[in-house]
């Protein structure tokens, strides 16, 4: 009798059909940027921060967080599923240093410094990107690398409030800020702080109690609550 060994090399994955492509795609439709919009995208949101919280607690960073990288499923009941994908980045690894990956939009500041960096912390910031992106249907900067984008470069100045007030939507006249809603800005701001040490968390269990989590944030749980403030 022969035996037949097996060698291994190559690993695939298959998954269901992605129905509704990439979050890249999606949020060039749908409503304005508005209360409308918020209230339309927080069931994706609350589910992008589950499934990362879900990761960094299996001791697993993505490292390259972006909209591309998100794809949406409609369910029977029309509901929407994301999936995060494109793990090629990917570490079981947290802290790092001299280490930059990821698009240059999303990539946290202290990933251009010298010193070692959390990724679970630099994850959130690109969540925070990701989140403002789908909500403005626009990018908040181009790069965070010094000197790299004016815009970066003026929220490092004057902060993310004030870049609020300045900056334009795309195609419009309106201000970011006059159509973002108080909790929405509160959220953003915590995520994408420059300071990691003040950054919120997504949750994860490595965390002190008293260390402040997206789960915090009262747009999570009420987007309505932000109608009066728009």
């Amino acid at each position: 009798p022969y035996t037949t060994l097996f060698r291994s090399v190559h690993t695939y994955v298959v998954t269901s059909f992605a129905t509704e492509g990439d979050l890249f795609s999606w949020c060039e439709s749908g409503v304005a940027p508005g209360l409308e919009r918020e209230v339309l995208v927080q069931p994706l949101v609350r589910q992008m921060m589950a499934a990362m919280q879900q990761l960094h607690d299996f001791s697993i960073v993505h490292r390259d967080l972006s909209l591309e990288n998100i794809l949406l499923s409609k369910l029977e009941d029309d509901s929407l599923h994301i999936r995060v994908i494109d793990f090629s980045m990917a570490s079981t690894s947290r802290r790092f240093s001299n280490c930059v990956r990821g698009k240059a939009s999303y990539q946290a500041p202290e990933l251009h410094m010298d010193e070692e960096y959390d990724a679970f912390l630099s994850d959130t910031f690109s969540l925070g990107v990701t989140l403002y992106a789908v909500l403005m249907k626009d990018y908040p900067w181009l790069s965070t690398r010094p000197g790299g984008c004016k815009c970066f470069e003026y929220v490092r100045k004057h902060g993310f409030r004030a870049y609020l007030v300045k900056r334009k939507l795309r195609n419009a006249n309106l201000r970011v800020a006059d159509v973002m809603s108080e909790p929405l800005k509160q959220l953003l701001e915590g995520m994408l702080h420059f300071d990691p040490n003040q950054r919120l968390t997504l949750g994860e269990g490595v965390w002190p109690s008293g260390r402040r989590s997206v789960w915090d944030e009262p747009w999570l749980h009420d987007v309505q609550i932000g109608r009066a403030h728009v």
